[in-house]
């Protein structure tokens, strides 16, 4: 139960970094005429998270608990670290 708990926590972590990072990309893509393409490595970020879940869930029905709270939270925290990497280029193009 706590896994899960935990998980909703970095999910909810997660969606209070994305959201307004979508906000900038999508006036910055107004701005600049990119259009909305330039959301597509946010939607691939969120995708590997999903994929890290699933692998974490996986680990943690094996009872591999540090195993499992290393996928969780190492993407979650590659995740920030890449979305705020990608917003540093965007921005200063």
């Amino acid at each position: 139960m706590v896994f899960y708990g935990v998980s909703l926590t970095l999910t909810g972590l997660l969606a209070a970094f994305f959201e307004p990072a979508a906000s900038v990309l999508r006036n910055l893509a107004r701005n600049t005429g990119q259009g909305p393409a330039i959301l597509i490595p946010l939607a691939f970020l969120l995708l590997s998270f999903l994929y890290a879940f699933i692998r974490a869930r996986s680990e943690a029905k094996k009872e591999r608990w540090v195993a499992a709270y290393g996928w969780l939270l190492g993407s979650a925290a590659l995740a920030v670290i890449l979305l705020y990497l990608y917003l540093s280029r965007q921005a200063a193009s």
